[in-house]
């Protein structure tokens, strides 16, 4: 037996709802039955939203179910699951353990949960009522079925009263008049009405449909086809959707119980309900033209109403969109992680219809230490710690103090308030990593149209565009720094002394080869910076270095020592005892004889062999290379 904690007043208590929100009008009628329950008492109501989806290399995700480890149910006086949306048994069963540990009353909805409360939203009784209806007052014998996916309970029930009231009238139903539209949406049911139909010479007399999108899909494409409903062709749907009233002719459906099982599941709640019950709300058909029948009586009004509420819909999605690229732009034109804060912070105190008058956007505490993160990707990490910071909170369509606070607190204390409020918590993540979580309150766009699962991935893997955007910054100034090329001279930089010339040295030791250093000076140098500026200080050292590179043998290393010093390191393999010395200088004499430069340019050079026996460092050799041209170097002052 399940031993709840002691109810508290009733006065502003905490329900939290777990729910997955693929399916939104079942998400907001069931909460739209929750508020109708607190009109006669105050509760805040916290939403756990989390969304579950395959990635493009076919991986099942599930880290959007991690916005449940923000729950401590110690702090709520009910529970309530949404265990046929969420449908994952391990998650469930996590849950169901914490839950009974904290021995909060708790209600699973649709799908039973051992040792919790139980609520059943009977998609099965209407919808057999309505298809008696369909068989004993049309003499309807020739059926076809269109279901949605096969996973889901509600969708399974709905079939299994199709196939018992067949069964019981002995209707046969051919195995191609059965059809599963996997995602059970106006646009891939209206895809395949549209072959259907037109190949189909002999139509079913009846259409049976598992939700009213796929009816609507139906009667579009009926009508495209030219096929009168009802009278060549009869619709039913379930679900009773608005726009299911005010088409032409009006969807034949069953309004299901969602609603009634929002409210009953809060009202038990509130009255202090703690025994286990398992109980059950059915729905109800509603009878239309579709199916032959005489339309209920709407106004002119509801039509109205509906119709442009469809417009606006649309108008506002488009706009949703607009500012989904605009939260992605954010990321993508930020430079660092400073101007990424403020332009998140600037644009959505302006820019926050979406989000709601009081939201927050939290990162966990090491967020700034995440976002420049230069591993190729983050490992899996689904916990929020103990403390998260908001990168933007505005309250009462203001913006408020970016206040570090506790993971527990979920929310600042500005943004609570009396009165009967609803939170609404979605997970930030890429891939399976957690980087925070959105809450808005006393706003439910986020749950319409699947919105909340759009905006979650687009600011999820906007962080991680940006991560891997500095990430690839942070490679390239590596590179930029390792790199071993001097821009200026076209010569090996001093790291290739580090990554090249001393391997080539000490390779030189190991296979008894003598090394052969030169090691060149422009004379004057200062004396060209000063007086005939940089521009001709940086065409001195690009002459010399290129007299350099072609004098010497292809496979020497030519290094650019210093700003007017270079060195040369080679061996005496190939090598002819040739006076490179004398060479580099003729060659710098060839190069500028046609230069009509406006001083002499030219440059002392130094030569030194190390012998494989020698203990001298590749250093050290450089020293005495650079001591004898420094002689050659004396000599050329005083002759000049």
């Amino acid at each position: 037996m399940v031993i709840y904690k002691q109810w508290e007043k009733i006065l502003k208590k905490k329900i939290a709802l777990l729910t997955c929100g693929w399916n939104n009008s079942f998400n907001l009628n069931f909460i739209s039955g929750m508020k109708k329950a607190l009109a006669s008492a105050e509760a805040d109501i916290y939403i756990f939203n989390a969304y579950n989806y395959t990635e493009y290399s076919g991986f099942l995700n599930f880290t959007g179910f991690s916005i449940f480890n923000l729950i401590n149910y110690e702090d709520y006086d009910g529970v309530i699951i949404l265990s046929d949306l969420i449908d994952n048994p391990r998650i469930l069963e996590r849950e169901r353990q914490r839950i009974l540990k904290a021995g909060v009353p708790a209600i699973a909805i649709n799908k039973k949960i051992n040792g919790l409360n139980f609520i059943k939203i009977d998609n099965y009784t209407g919808f057999y009522r309505l298809l008696t209806h369909l068989i004993m007052e049309h003499r309807l014998t020739k059926f076809a079925y269109v279901s949605g996916s096969e996973k889901s309970l509600e969708y399974a029930e709905r079939y299994k009263a199709f196939r018992t009231i067949t069964t019981e009238k002995s209707i046969f139903v051919p195995n191609e008049r059965i059809v599963t539209i996997e995602k059970s949406c106006f646009k891939d049911a209206y895809a395949f009405f549209s072959g259907f139909l037109d190949t189909n010479s002999e139509l079913p007399e009846v259409i049976v449909c598992a939700n009213d999108q796929i009816a609507l899909a139906c009667l579009l494409a009926a009508k495209e086809n030219e096929i009168k409903v009802p009278e060549n062709l009869k619709i039913i749907g379930y679900e009773d959707e608005p726009f299911s009233k005010i088409v032409h002719p009006a969807i034949t459906t069953v309004q299901n119980s969602t609603t009634h099982a929002g409210y009953g599941a809060v009202n038990r709640f509130i009255n202090g309900n703690t025994d286990l019950f398992d109980i059950k709300f059915e729905g109800n058909m509603v009878l239309r033209e579709s199916c032959g029948c005489s339309s209920e009586k709407t106004t002119k009004e509801d039509g109205t109403l509906s119709i442009l509420s469809a417009i606006n819909q649309m108008e506002s999605s488009e706009e949703f969109s607009n500012h989904l690229n605009s939260i992605g732009e954010l990321f993508t034109e930020a430079m660092d992680v400073f101007s990424l804060l403020t332009n998140i912070e600037n644009y959505f105190v302006k820019s926050h219809k979406f989000e709601g008058n009081d939201f927050c956007i939290f990162l966990k505490s090491d967020w700034s230490s995440v976002l420049i993160n230069s591993e190729e990707n983050l490992p899996q990490n689904i916990t929020y710690g103990t403390q998260v910071q908001p990168l933007c909170s505005i309250q009462n369509d203001k913006k408020s103090f970016r206040e570090m606070i506790s993971t527990k607190s979920l929310i600042p204390e500005k943004m609570k308030s009396e009165g009967n409020n609803i939170y609404l918590f979605m997970p930030i993540f890429y891939h399976s990593y957690v980087h925070g979580y959105f809450v808005t309150k006393n706003n439910l766009f986020m749950l319409e149209n699947a919105n909340g699962y759009k905006w979650t991935r687009n600011f999820g893997d906007g962080i991680e565009q940006f991560r891997k955007k500095n990430m690839f910054k942070q490679m390239s100034q590596q590179y930029l720094k390792l790199s071993t090329r001097d821009a200026l001279s076209g010569l090996l930089n001093r790291a290739g002394i580090e990554k090249l010339a001393k391997p080539f040295f000490q390779k030189n030791k190991n296979e008894r080869i003598t090394t052969i250093l030169y090691f060149v000076d422009i004379n004057r140098m200062k004396v060209i910076n000063d007086q005939f500026g940089h521009l001709h200080g940086d065409l001195a050292v690009k002459t010399i270095a290129a007299a350099v590179l072609e004098t010497v043998p292809k496979n020497w290393l030519c290094i650019r020592y210093g700003g007017d010093e270079f060195l040369v390191v080679g061996n005496t393999v190939n090598y002819n005892g040739e006076d490179y010395c004398a060479k580099i200088k003729e060659r710098i004499s060839q190069k500028t004889s046609v230069m009509r430069l406006p001083y002499s340019l030219t440059a002392s050079v130094g030569s030194y062999l190390v012998d494989p026996d020698s203990k001298l460092s590749l250093e050290e050799a450089v020293n005495h290379v650079d001591n004898l041209m420094y002689i050659q170097k004396q000599a050329f002052h005083k002759s000049h």
